[in-house]
């Protein structure tokens, strides 16, 4: 039986229609591509456009079904690769927090997507990590949100002082064992072929960069995870909330994605089943789909 997901190709791998975009925020280079983009801004005004935010170890094309899914409905949409991530800037940094990532996220809204293009709002879709910085970022700039989707995430990734421990702990393991890391998370990603995971290709390696996340920014990453929790934050949320979750995520269980739900008001939870934490790429048409009824539906 042909899986689901080949029934949208996304092997970013052999994606060429692309240009190559960069951004100054917060003294860095953030790459970012962006498709169904008028070049008038006139033509933007009072209109939305998506905005994809990829997760932790991952990169602009993470979410690259999604991204095809929108360029096909003639959606405007951006992807851009998080500080220390894909082709932003990795070096020379010494902040690789999610606090600081998100206020990259943030000044990308304001000064790129709604100054440069001149769009109104924003819908803001983030997987994972990715997730987590949006719903800080939608606690932070509501006004520029209209509506936010949260794919396999939470609000917080450890609830009390020993799994802060336990996290910092895996962080100086993972330091440690760096590539035997870097080797089991290539290994995970073979279910779904690994065609659809471009990091381990060397098509995108040009003039000296590479899609591999920074190694402290994967480091720094560990220890941020152990430290976030927006729980009491998205209480106040007003904005209109899809919460998507493979059934089989272990990474970022259902019950995480649950704990958001109640807490945001009038948020949508949606358990996708037979798929893990890579939603996107294991059920990218039942994921679209489930998209396309939120956006209509409001």
């Amino acid at each position: 039986m042909e899986r689901e997901s080949d029934q949208i190709h996304p092997n970013a791998s052999e994606f060429k229609d692309y240009v190559e975009n960069y951004a100054g925020i917060n003294g860095i280079q953030i790459y970012y591509e962006k498709k169904n983009v008028p070049l008038e801004i006139k033509e933007n005004n009072n209109k939305s456009a998506v905005l994809l935010v990829h997760g932790w170890t991952a990169n602009r094309l993470r979410l690259h079904p999604l991204y095809l899914h929108f360029m096909e409905k003639g959606t405007p949409v951006f992807r851009l690769d998080l500080r220390g991530n894909g082709w932003s800037q990795k070096e020379k940094i010494n902040d690789f927090s999610m606090l600081k990532m998100a206020e990259d996220v943030e000044i990308f809204i304001k000064q790129v997507m709604c100054e440069k293009f001149g769009f109104s709002s924003v819908i803001l879709i983030g997987h994972s990590m990715g997730g987590s910085i949006c719903q800080k970022v939608a606690t932070t700039i509501p006004s520029y949100i209209k509506k936010l989707i949260l794919l396999s995430t939470s609000a917080y990734w450890t609830g009390n002082l020993l799994g802060k421990i336990k996290l910092g702990l895996y962080a100086i393991y993972y330091r440690i064992n760096y590539w035997n890391r870097f080797n089991a998370k290539k290994q995970g990603h073979e279910q779904h072929g690994l065609e659809h995971f471009p990091m381990w290709s060397n098509k995108y390696d040009l003039n000296g960069r590479t899609l591999f996340t920074a190694r402290e920014a994967t480091i720094q990453g560990i220890k941020s995870l152990g430290s976030f929790d927006i729980r009491k934050e998205i209480k106040t949320l007003k904005i209109p909330t899809l919460i998507v979750v493979g059934a089989d995520d272990t990474d970022a269980q259902p019950i995480f994605s649950q704990k958001i739900h109640e807490l945001i008001p009038n948020s949508t939870l949606v358990i996708i089943p037979g798929v893990n934490h890579d939603v996107c790429i294991g059920k990218p048409v039942t994921l679209g789909k489930t998209i396309d009824n939120f956006l209509e539906n409001l």
